[in-house]
């Protein structure tokens, strides 16, 4: 039996599917020049075509996704697009001539008298306005056409156009199975400080001093105008620059339920302050603060931004105002809480910012590109299911965005140039990263680099030049704006060569709208893949005021479901790690060893497999090392004492080598190095972020050199600072020193006695700033050293065992009596790649606020110096570096430390150091209890995104890019043909060609795969040891994890060493196939979202149907308009959004000119809410049978193809749908032409 309809709009919709053919229409580009069509056509493709009497056909649209609809009741129609409604009426004699065009309908030879009867019944009128902007305003005189092709239309303004952009959706997933009735019970629970607003009463409060945190801040060149180009939505002024919310820093107690409710609590009372519900938050919406804005790096965000949501909105289908898509944000006891639509929680362990991240990111709505497809299932079993409980043919999105602010170049708009300024990222309103605060001069140095994540729908980053108006050494709301600079998507999608959704200027950007500002000018560059640009920077009055340098370097990636990834995870556990960095070194240009590196690190941390990887990285890096001890083994112990007195230079070069190792750039030095600094980030923080500070408040001058200090003692005699004559050691000032020493000598020819005499006390007070610098040197060394030799315990003890491991491959491979190898490499990288970057440079590390400069830097750089040759046990020399020749005194003191600081550390010696740090590494992980939704989130510790790390690993292993560079080659070897100019295996490969064009009979070790053939991705059904054939089969994609490896071991019969031989077993060749083979799964879906979505997308009835009613539940009439919007909600206190299915047609008072009459009045209300329309089991309101023709020709919904036009036409009435229904109707007035066939 035939499921029953809820109106008109749903039978149409759900049995026509968008398909659409009417005669007798009137269709004009600009309402003036109106051409009668005979028949309109919507075609499954989403295009309109018109046919004439001749049976001519012309495409009038190209495509009708996500159109805007606006409908006019009568036919007023003005060439700006606006309703009747809001403009006077028109003249007599305008009626009469569209009446006059519109009576062709019927007879060109009607008399005036009849057009004085047509004047009370004019045809309404359909604008659309296509995404691509192509207009066309069709009159539609019959009610059967309106309805019907209003039905269609409706169907196609929520089917998405072009672009993967505009496919973006989100969805709690959470909710999938939400039981509100469920006990509520606390998943995360931290004390913290928050920013947000103080209760009227607050008494109860710990309030703290604190940074003012930025509000939003509106652009004038948001929100200027809607789709239709005729309502100008009025900007809203902004009352954040008088803000009335008294905010501040407070100390709380964050409770997170497992409702996904964040409530924050009085930590003195227990009373409830005011909750936030996070199910109604963007996951892009929860961002961690950059260090700069606050000197913290444990902030978090977390707030509503309605510039972010306004550009997630496809603008033809909604009218709705940025401040109409926010919903409310701080709650209590179900009252909204006055506020500035986000918070910022300071955490008081990174490692609880990272708990807290994933926790509320499992609650937000995530962020997706995706569609459905003919493979969209239900999710879970329901009665009555919803679009929702469909799943789509979907992939997650990852913009990575870092921003390397160099310099400015200002023109010269001011002579006099005075005072500090920065420059500002900013987003969605809001401040995301400061550079550190310098002098304004003409060419402003800063090269500082800030990353973060974008979300999907940003296509533009500004960053503002700011001056400092109040204090030269902080950040205020009320600082002057100088310039902004534009970074366009042209410059974003510079090296992205794939599929993006970062909109460019060639492609419609209609779906998310950019601000219209100039594209900024570049400098020519004849170097097309440097991330370097020059943009402009423009005053606030839109005038180039000078040059911005900065690099700008995106990667976006499109991530798979977790799923997908499986096999390949089972693989790289198991991997052939040794095979896998040859690839790396054989294929990766020195360059990105770093960023390969990082990649590699974080997927193998993420399996838990890290230690395994850094032994195979140390036993690939140590080949060589043991290749030349066995050389030097054998000369050593030769025979022939005159071959051995020959090599004796040769040994020395060897020597050289061995005190070099690890001091250059490899896959092995990256991996170590970023793994130390990702896990010693806290250790440095809690060591050195007190003697900096110190360093920087005393200001002591440290400089031993004599030649420096001389110059000092100068600028001092000339009433300058040690500051300032710190300035001399660059170079600044020579000229000064060279005028002295002229003014110096030209005084001395005439009294030699006296300046004799004042040369030498020059001389001794030089002598004595020389001592005290040296002391106050001398200080600071003896204070560093001993923060880190008593903290040695303290050091994280994954730094430790790998250092552990890594003496001990070392010492394997060096001579039995070589003893300095081991240490040197040890001090490569705890001093050189672990202290010493820190203490040159801290504010890179967040040790520091602002750039050190002048005698500050100096004094960081000699103690850095002196630390690196302290720990590689070796004295400064008289002929190189005099001046620090007095510190050997240090490092002979403290010689028996280094060694004792390094048997430590490498679990040689046992460490009785009482651990005083606390440091979070120490303090134990639980497990927040949450499900299987949550493997696409980051993992913990250290936030790693583990499925953008593979994604990337599977670019990186996939050959389809190797393959291009082949051609009919067959016989060359993939790794050569790959391998970059500048890799650093790049000699031994063209050793290797060598000896294999010799031998022509040589297999390289890696198994090349020359075509994509070879990648034989159709895998037989069969099972063999080794072969990894199970990995590739049908089952692994069907069922689970644990499923899978039970049904492998039933098959060995339980066997578990024939299991873990088959994982042992795996080769690189196997990872590469899994690896193209998600590869082409990520290229087909970009194929499949990137193109226009189509009704046959829906193919099965019961998710069509489900599609019919969100259609429907999301229709909305704008009042104003008169057009069509489609939202989940609308704003209940406004009275301009009506429902389609609550008489939203009622006031319109649409009027037909058709010439068949009904007894009674109907309005389109009848349409909506009368069952008999809607009845598909053939009975009317009043029970009686309608289905007459019910035969076996019918198709699926009860309707044969032959009749189908009919229908058509007979499903809206032909009477008058403006006339309004009287209350009392006797008679049912549907019910003629609801008993037609």
């Amino acid at each position: 039996m035939p499921p029953a309809y809820q109106s008109a709009f749903h039978k149409i919709i759900s049995r026509d599917k968008g398909v659409f053919e009417g005669h007798n229409f009137l269709v004009s580009v600009d309402t003036i020049n109106w051409i009668h069509v005979n028949t309109l056509t919507i075609t499954e493709q989403g295009q309109l075509f018109s046919s004439d009497s001749k049976d001519n056909h012309y495409l009038l649209l190209q495509s009708l996704q996500s159109c805007f609809i606006q409908i006019y009741p009568d036919s007023n129609i003005s060439g700006s697009g606006k309703s009747s409604i809001s403009q006077p009426p028109p003249t007599t004699s305008t009626r009469r001539n569209l009446l006059r065009k519109s009576s062709n309908l019927n007879s060109s030879d009607q008399s005036h008298s009849k057009s004085s009867e047509d004047n009370e019944h004019q045809p309404p009128a359909i604008l659309i306005k296509t995404f691509d902007n192509d207009k066309l305003y069709i009159r539609i005189p019959s009610k059967a056409n309106f309805g019907n092709l209003l039905s269609c239309l409706m169907v196609w303004q929520n089917l998405k156009p072009q672009g993967l952009a505009k496919k973006w959706y989100c969805e709690n997933k959470v909710i999938e199975g939400f039981n509100p009735n469920a006990p509520i019970y606390e998943l995360l629970v931290c004390r913290f400080k928050i920013y947000g607003p103080l209760p009227n009463k607050y008494k109860n409060l710990n309030i703290v001093p604190g940074p003012k945190a930025p509000v939003y801040q509106q652009k004038m060149d948001d929100f200027k105008a809607n789709f239709d180009n005729s309502y100008i939505i009025t900007p809203q002024i902004s009352s954040d620059n008088h803000n009335s919310i008294n905010e501040g820093w407070f100390y709380a107690m964050g409770a997170l339920n497992s409702h996904g409710i964040l409530n924050f609590i009085s930590e003195l009372d227990g009373t409830l302050l005011y909750s936030i519900d996070i199910k109604q938050i963007l996951s892009s919406e929860i961002r961690e603060m950059h260090n700069s804005i606050f000197n913290s790096s444990n902030i978090l965000f977390i707030g509503q931004l309605k510039e972010l949501r306004y550009n997630n909105v496809i603008r033809t289908l909604s009218t709705l105002t940025p401040d109409q898509l926010l919903t409310p944000f701080l709650t209590r006891d179900g009252k909204i809480i006055p506020n500035n639509q986000r918070i910022l929680i300071e955490f008081p362990l990174h490692i609880d910012l990272e708990d807290w991240f994933v926790g509320l990111n499992y609650f937000a709505k995530r962020e997706y590109i995706g569609s459905f497809d003919n493979e969209s299932k239900l999710i879970h079993n329901v009665e009555h299911p919803q679009l929702y409980d469909f799943s789509k043919a979907n992939f997650r999105v990852s913009k990575k965005m870092s921003i390397d602010i160099i310099e400015a170049k200002f023109e010269n708009t001011e002579t006099n140039k005075s005072g500090k300024i920065y420059a500002e990222v900013r987003m969605w309103g809001f401040p995301w990263s400061r550079t550190a605060i310098v002098n304004h001069t003409n060419n402003p140095f800063w090269k500082e680099e800030f990353s973060t994540d974008l979300p999907i729908s940003t296509q533009m980053v500004h960053i503002l030049i700011k001056k400092c108006s109040f204090n030269d050494s902080s950040y205020s709301t009320g600082d002057k704006l100088i310039g902004t600079v534009y970074v366009t998507p042209d410059i974003l999608t510079k090296q992205i060569k794939t599929t993006s959704t970062i909109m460019t200027s060639s492609e419609s950007s209609q779906a998310i709208q950019m601000n219209t500002v100039p594209l900024s000018s570049m400098a020519s560059n004849s170097n097309a893949g440097l991330d370097i640009v020059r943009l402009t920077i423009n005053d606030p009055n839109n005038i180039p005021i000078g040059k911005l340098l900065l690099e700008v370097h995106l990667q976006e990636y499109h991530i798979l479901s977790p799923s997908v990834f499986k096999p390949l995870e089972k693989m790289l556990v198991n991997a052939p790690m040794k095979d896998l960095i040859k690839f790396c070194n054989e294929n990766v240009p020195s360059s990105d060893f770093e960023r390969v590196s990082l990649v590699l690190l974080d997927i193998f941390q993420s399996l838990e497999v890290e230690d395994d990887w850094f032994k195979s990285l140390m036993e690939v890096e140590l080949v060589n090392v043991d290749i030349m001890t066995r050389k030097n083994y054998h000369q050593r112990n030769s025979q022939d004492q005159a071959v051995s007195n020959s090599k004796t230079q040769q040994q020395s070069s060897h020597n050289n080598v061995f005190n070099t190792l690890f001091r250059g750039s490899s896959i092995f030095s990256k991996s170590l190095e970023k793994y130390n600094l990702r896990i010693g980030q806290e250790y440095l923080e809690k060591v050195f972020g007190d003697f900096f500070a110190k360093i920087s408040n005393e200001k002591k001058n440290c400089e031993v050199d004599p030649r420096y200090v001389r110059i000092q003692e100068r600028a001092l005699r000339k009433g300058k600072s040690i500051h300032e004559a710190t300035g001399l050691e660059n170079g600044q000032n020579e000229d000064v020193s060279d005028d002295d020493d002229d003014d110096d000598d030209n005084s001395s020819d005439d009294d030699a006695d006296y300046n004799a005499e004042k040369e030498r006390e020059r001389n001794e007070r030089i002598k004595q700033m020389v001592e005290e610098n040296f002391q106050n040197l001398y200080g600071y060394v003896e204070e560093i050293w001993y923060k880190i030799y008593i903290t040695s315990n303290d050091l994280p003890d994954q730094i430790k065992l790998q250092l552990k491991n890594f003496r001990t491959k070392v010492e394997l491979v060096c001579d039995p009596e070589d003893k300095v190898t081991s240490l040197n490499c040890l001090s490569a990288f705890i001093f050189l790649r672990f202290f010493c970057p820190a203490i040159l440079n801290p504010k890179l590390f967040y040790l520091a606020k602002n750039h050190q400069t002048g005698s500050t830097q100096r004094t960081l750089t000699l103690i850095a110096k002196i630390l690196l040759n302290f720990a590689n046990r070796q004295e400064f020399s008289p002929h190189k570096e005099p001046h620090l020749v007095r510190m050997n005194v240090f490092l002979r003191k403290h010689t028996p430390e280094i060694y004792d600081y390094f048997d430590k550390l490498t679990g040689r010696k046992n460490d009785f150091n009482e651990k005083i740090l606390d440091l979070s590494h120490e303090v134990k992980r639980f497990d927040l209890g949450l499900d299987k939704t949550s493997n696409e989130l980051p993992t913990t510790p250290y936030l790693i995104d583990k499925y953008l790390r593979l994604t990337e690993i599977v670019h990186l292993l996939d050959y389809s890019k190797y393959v291009k560079n082949i051609g009919n080659n067959n016989n060359g070897s993939m790794s050569n043909l790959g391998t970059p100019v500048n890799s650093p295996s790049r000699d031994m490969e063209r050793e290797q060609d060598r000896s294999r064009s010799r031998s022509q009979s040589g297999t390289p070790d890696l198994d090349p795969i020359l075509n994509l053939s070879d990648l034989k991705l159709n895998y037989e059904n069969k099972y063999q040891i080794g072969s990894l054939e199970f990995e590739k089969s049908e089952f692994l994609e069907l069922t689970g994890d644990n499923e899978t490896e039970g049904f492998i071991k039933s098959l060995c019969k339980g066997n578990e060493e024939i299991f873990s031989f088959i994982n042992s077993n795996i080769t690189l060749k196997d990872i590469q196939k899994q690896s193209t083979k998600i590869m082409n799964k990520i290229q087909e879906l970009e194929i499949y979202l990137e193109n226009y979505e189509f009704p046959n997308n829906y193919k099965d009835q019961i998710i069509w149907d489900s599609f019919t009613d969100d259609i429907m539940n999301k229709c909305w009439l704008d009042t104003s308009r008169n057009c069509l919007i489609y939202s989940d909600h609308v704003p209940s206190s406004n009275n301009q959004y009506k429902k389609l299915v609550d008489h939203a047609f009622s006031g319109l008072k649409l009027k037909f000119n058709d010439h068949q009459k009904l007894n009674g009045n109907s309005t389109m209300n009848s349409l909506i809410n009368n069952g008999g329309m809607g009845n598909r089991n053939g009975h009317d309101v009043n029970g009686h049978n309608n289905n007459n023709n019910n035969n076996n020709n019918n198709t699926g919904d009860g309707y044969n193809e032959t009749d189908r036009n009919q229908r058509l036409s007979s499903t809206f009435s032909t009477i008058s749908i403006g006339s309004a229904i009287k209350p009392n109707t006797s008679k049912n007035p549907f019910k003629k032409w609801l008993r037609k066939n």
